[in-house]
């Protein structure tokens, strides 16, 4: 899989992505809205305040391993198509990182997307129902209008759509900072919901148990740190910027997530916490009262917002990116001559997004596709430790610290928690890994075609 095969066209991609895009797209592309409504059914598998707390803080953890390895990988190979460029790098001559690649276009990124966009509009709704019936033909219709709203405004341009994302975070932060103020400033709440750590009636393999189960849900509220390697040809001085992006997001990330669930904790008895269908609402109802779904819900439509341009901003350029490589559909190989975007990729991938979000079956294209998106991840951080013995002068701008030992704790824990998805979700990870193999046989047509034409 030679990049050759477009590497003039990259080169027509604008460096119009800053430090503090950059930061913001690792940030407001993580924080969608599942913060806002997860936490309950995290308390519910767990059974008790401090395995709540530890599996948002474990997670954290985990994803901090695996953003450190994505740091050095993308200082690296700054390259547009972040993880389907280290996968290329480290396992070539495989499929593996074009089964990456489709996974994610005819998956992956196009149902989370549709999931996020229908976070939104749930927000939405909220305001709208108080005027007119909020219907599902109103729902899914929106849906639509959101996503061309922001493919627009990523199409017209990349410096656009990265002040867009800009904002967004700001004001998504800002929501989230407020909401955590109010509960520790203005609730009744108390220190004693923050006990007990283990819960009582388990042993202590069952508890371990359900806390890697939890992090099922919570594995997918921390996706988005690696967004912004798949934009590296867009961000001015890559090595330097892409590393420091992505370990200043994931500091704010750890903070947000276990100050708000804290937040959440404090306010609400955890009995109540686990019986919630939506936390944040509950825990701003409990110190505001009932002006406090008004609250959330507008910062839930702003979350939302934030992590559906981050998504269609770097989701497309992973087709682009095959595409360039001559194993992908050539029609998305190119670049707009006037606004320099992927200006088809954009625009195919979110009229399947759109698709997804007016069939409805995008959370059941997430659980089916959820292990092996994840041992993707497993594969790319072990790259990092093949490319440092296959490659060992490549310049790397960041390096890992506590190498190896960092690389192989993400493994390992992802691992671990891998095997925790086969024992509860066996029947959707079998779904999954047949989406994923259904790839082989166009790999295998692109790859000869590739072949025959550069003979």
């Amino acid at each position: 899989m030679s990049s050759a095969a477009g590497g003039g066209n990259a080169e027509q991609l604008k460096r119009g992505l800053g430090p503090l895009e950059a930061i913001a797209l690792v940030v407001g592309g993580t924080i969608g809205a599942s913060i806002f409504l997860v936490p309950s059914a995290v308390a519910r598998e767990v059974g008790s305040p401090g395995l709540a707390l530890a599996a948002w803080g474990l997670t954290g953890l985990l994803a901090l391993c695996g953003a450190l390895s994505f740091a050095e990988l993308a200082g690296a190979i700054p390259e547009t198509g972040g993880t389907y460029q280290f996968l290329k790098r480290a396992y070539p001559g495989t499929p593996i990182s074009f089964l990456f690649g489709w996974m994610m276009f005819f998956a992956y990124a196009a149902s989370a997307t549709a999931v996020t966009t229908s976070l939104a509009v749930e927000s939405a709704g909220h305001f709208i129902g108080k005027v007119v019936p909020f219907t599902t033909v109103m729902s899914r219709s929106m849906t639509v209008a959101l996503i061309l709203l922001f493919t627009a405004i990523n199409m017209f341009g990349v410096r656009e759509s990265g002040k867009t994302q800009n904002i967004l975070t700001l004001l998504k932060l800002g929501g989230i900072v407020a909401i955590m103020a109010a509960c520790f400033l203005l609730g009744e709440g108390s220190v004693s919901h923050y006990a007990p750590v283990f819960p009582a009636d388990r042993s202590f393999a069952e508890a371990t148990g359900s806390l890697g189960t939890a992090m099922i849900l919570t594995v997918f509220s921390y996706s988005g740190w690696y967004f912004i390697t798949h934009v590296a040809g867009e961000v001015r001085e890559p090595e330097k910027n892409l590393p420091r992006a992505i370990f200043a997001g994931m500091g704010i990330l750890i903070l947000l997530y276990v100050g708000v669930n804290a937040a959440y904790l404090y306010v609400l008895p955890f009995d109540q916490l686990q019986q919630s269908t939506r936390v944040a609402a509950d825990a701003m109802q409990a110190v505001f009262g009932p002006v406090g779904a008004d609250v959330i819900s507008a910062v839930a439509f702003l979350s939302a917002m934030g992590a559906l341009n981050a998504q269609l901003l770097n989701y497309p350029r992973i087709p682009f990116s095959l595409a360039q490589d001559g194993v992908f559909f050539s029609l998305l190989a190119q670049v707009h001559p006037v606004r320099r975007t992927p200006a088809n990729a954009i625009l195919v991938f979110a009229l399947i997004a759109c698709a997804f979000g007016v069939s409805g079956t995008y959370q059941q294209n997430l659980t089916y596709v959820g292990f092996v998106g994840q041992v993707f991840m497993a594969l790319t951080v072990f790259g990092l430790i093949v490319l440092r013995r296959r490659e060992p002068d490549l310049p790397r701008p960041f390096k890992v610290p506590l190498y190896p030992l960092v690389p192989l704790t993400y493994v390992a824990i992802l691992v671990w928690y891998l095997a925790n998805l086969l024992v509860n979700r066996l029947s959707a990870s079998l779904v999954g890994i047949a989406i994923v193999l259904a790839g082989l046989p166009f790999w295998w047509y692109w790859t000869r075609r590739l072949s025959r034409s550069t003979a």
